[in-house]
This record gives structure tokens, C-alpha cells and sequence, in this order.
């Protein structure tokens, strides 16, 4: 369990709260900092909302969050809330006696509320983790956006990390298909530019590390079940990656089968192979079908996500016969890339969130007491009978003898 505290919150005696280094050091909180102190003179001290969290005192504002139905009702204030975020400044400046935010989790929204009343922040499980880090992305908290990050980062597996990227997509900065509202080159000349781009930093470095992951757990995060309802843009994140470990690539060409029947289910299609393939486009030719051979090819091609004169050259060329057609250069390419294995070093580094992501280095010996590693010895396969029999002498004398022979040659 990882509890939050708002490190901008400060005792009566104006004394900051204990803090970790790693929060002390991040320029998020001085960014949290300075939306602080923008208006620290219209409050009057700490205590003044502290305390207030989940209290009806000198409450002038409701909220009413949460999406699908799942809604709660929470009182705030706008003193308080106004001097913490530019979002909540923005959002709090009309005369309405009731916000309706139904575009966050009503967990997520609860746990920001309570990061800025001061109140401990727990993060048990992966979906607070996840709805807070989504609330705090939207209303531009760098330091709760990283808590939440490294939080993440601990219980990253498959699963989780199949969650993550689905939620993520629409945050980071650099992940393919992502987009930020509001855009960061419309915030350029604003102090909240820099705000969500550090929020986005760490959206970027968990996205990063969930898709690492997911290639050292290929084969349980493609025949997990929350695969089917990635969408298209989530899938094609994943399975273009060269660097999926899979056992098989039976394993991808099965995964990507059941996603496009689930697919042509949600949009009421026929089950039929050419509804499959268009759900599916390009995404139908990641598998390397000729990286199998025998049952296992047999049964990738009998999925029907390719053509059928694209099936036809696979065995052709899986079995060295000749081409049913003229091969052209495009699906020549196509052919040997089929055919070629996938890199076994992994496509990056992971970024440091959590002991999880640490790399740790063997030690190397310093220069006073360092020595060098004995040489191997090489195996010798020469019968043990023969071995026993030679000597000294015996090795010189045949010396001797080739010498002689090289001379007189």
C-alpha cells in the first residue's frame, strides 16, 4: 500500500511535512509549489482547510463525479480548491453551485480532493492507482501524477500493464496515436505547459515500461482476456512490436483471431474470414508465419487472416516449391521479413520508477583488488586411452619429425 502527502501542505508552525528525497528532488513539486503560493494570500492559514475535506463547513461548491452512472457527491470549497490547480481555477470560476465532473472515475476524483485538502492519499489497488492517475494527468498534479506512476510501476505484469496502456494512450506525449487535451503547443507560452508536460514525462516513462513488460510476457499478456477489448489503435501498440517474445507466433496469430471475432461481435458483423481481415488490416501481417513450420503453420494459415493467394505463397515458400504467382517486390519483402527471427535483446532500458524497474549491475572489481577471471580450459574430446599414452618426449620427437618434413619438402 503507498500513501501520498501533499508535500506543499505545511503546520500551523509553517514547517513543511517530512518528505522522501526522490520528492523532495522532483520538479514537479516545485511546480506544485508555485501553483500553491499564487494565491497563498487569500488563504489565511493552514488550518483553515486542512480540515475541511469531506465537511459541509464554509462549503460553497458540490461536485458530482464519476462516469457510467456510478456518481457521487462531494462538497468543496472554492478558496481552497481555486489556489491548488489552474484546472480547478478555471473550472470553479463560473457561478454555478454544482460542477458535474463526469469524465473521471468518482475513486480517482476523491483521492485528487483529498491530495489538496491534505488529507493521506492511499493507493491499494491498480484502479485507484489508475482513475487517480487519470484525475491527476487532467487536473494537472505533476507530484501526484508521478506517486501514481511509480505506484503503477510496482504491480506492473500482463495484466496490469494491458490496463495501463489502454489508459495512457490518450495522456502521454510521445506514445504512438496519443493525444494531450488540451494540446501542448496551445499552452507554450503558459505556466501550465510546463505543468502538463511533466505530467506527461511520467505518463510517457510508465508507457514505456508497461510495453517492455509486455514483451518479456508475451505469451500471457496476448492469450489474456482483456486483449479482446483493447481497440484497434491499444492492439496495434503491442503486436508491431519486434521485440515480442513470444514461444510461438501461433501464440499472436491465435490472439489476433480472437480479437477481430470480438471486433465484428461489438459491430454486429458476420463472423465470416473477410469481416475478420478488414477488422484486423494491417495488423493481419505482424505474425512471421514462416518463422513456423508444420502443425503450427498449418494451423496459423487455417485462421484465414491472410488472402488466400497469401496463404499460398506462405507454403510455397515454406515448403521451396515454386511460386503460384509472380512474386513482386512488395510481397517479397513481405516474405523475408516473415522469415526473419526476432531480436532476443530487449528494444530499450526501462526507466527507474520502482525497485521493480531498477537495473541492477554486477559490481566490478576495482583496480587494487581486482583480478582477473581464470581462462576457461578447453574441452578436449580426444579418447582418454591416447591422452594417457602421451608424453614429453614423444610430443618433441614428432616436433622434430614434421620440421624435417616441411624442409626437405
Amino acid at each position: 500500500m503507498t500513501v501520498v502527502t501533499n508535500p506543499a501542505c505545511t503546520d500551523s508552525n509553517g514547517e513543511s511535512q517530512p518528505q522522501s528525497q526522490s520528492e523532495a528532488s522532483t520538479s514537479g513539486t516545485q511546480i506544485l509549489q508555485y501553483h500553491l503560493n499564487r494565491r497563498v494570500d487569500e488563504l489565511r492559514s493552514v488550518d483553515d482547510y486542512c480540515n475541511l475535506y469531506d465537511s459541509e463547513k464554509q462549503s460553497d461548491i458540490t461536485f458530482v463525479a464519476g462516469i457510467n452512472g456510478d456518481t457521487i457527491r462531494v462538497p468543496g470549497h472554492r478558496r481552497v480548491l481555486a489556489a491548488t490547480s489552474p484546472v480547478f481555477a478555471a473550472l470553479l470560476s463560473t457561478k454555478a453551485d454544482i460542477i458535474i465532473v463526469d469524465y473521471i472515475d468518482r475513486r480517482g476524483f476523491e483521492q485528487l480532493l483529498r491530495y489538496y485538502y491534505c488529507e493521506p492519499t492511499v493507493l491499494t489497488t491498480v484502479v485507484t492507482a489508475r482513475t487517480t492517475l487519470y484525475a491527476a494527468y487532467k487536473f494537472l498534479c505533476p507530484h501526484l501524477t508521478e506517486r501514481c506512476a511509480r505506484r503503477l510501476d510496482e504491480m506492473l505484469d500482463a495484466e496490469v500493464a494491458l490496463e495501463v496502456l489502454r489508459d495512457l494512450r490518450f495522456l502521454c506525449a510521445r506514445l504512438p496515436g496519443a493525444a494531450s487535451a488540451p494540446p501542448l503547443p496551445a499552452l507554450e507560452s503558459d505556466a501550465a505547459a510546463r505543468t502538463l508536460s511533466h505530467c506527461a514525462m511520467w505518463c510517457d516513462s510508465l508507457a514505456h515500461n508497461a510495453l517492455l513488460v509486455i514483451d518479456d510476457n508475451a505469451d500471457a499478456a496476448l492469450n489474456h482476456e482483456k486483449l479482446e477489448d483493447l481497440t484497434y489503435e491499444d492492439l496495434a501498440l503491442i503486436v508491431k512490436r519486434d521485440t515480442l517474445r513470444v514461444s510461438s507466433e501461433l501464440v499472436l496469430a491465435e490472439a489476433l483471431a480472437r480479437w477481430s471475432t470480438a471486433a465484428c461481435k461489438r459491430t454486429k458483423r458476420e463472423l465470416t474470414p473477410g469481416n475478420k481481415r478488414a477488422a484486423l488490416g494491417e495488423l493481419a501481417y505482424c505474425p512471421r508465419y514462416l518463422l513456423l513450420s508444420g502443425e503450427e503453420l498449418d494451423r496459423a494459415l487455417a485462421l484465414e487472416l491472410l488472402e488466400p493467394i497469401e496463404r499460398a505463397l506462405v507454403l510455397a515458400r515454406a515448403r521451396k516449391l515454386s511460386a503460384p504467382v509472380p512474386v513482386g517486390a512488395e510481397q517479397e519483402a513481405m516474405l523475408r521479413r516473415w522469415a526473419h527471427p526476432r531480436p532476443t535483446e530487449p528494444a530499450a532500458a526501462p526507466v527507474f520508477l520502482s525497485p521493480r524497474s531498477e537495473i541492477i549491475e554486477e559490481p566490478q572489481p576495482t583496480k587494487l583488488c581486482g583480478r582477473r577471471p581464470k581462462k576457461l580450459k578447453q574441452p578436449c574430446f580426444e579418447p582418454e586411452d591416447n591422452r594417457n599414452k602421451s608424453n614429453c618426449c614423444s610430443d618433441c620427437f614428432h616436433g622434430f619429425i614434421h620440421a624435417l618434413v616441411c624442409l626437405f619438402d
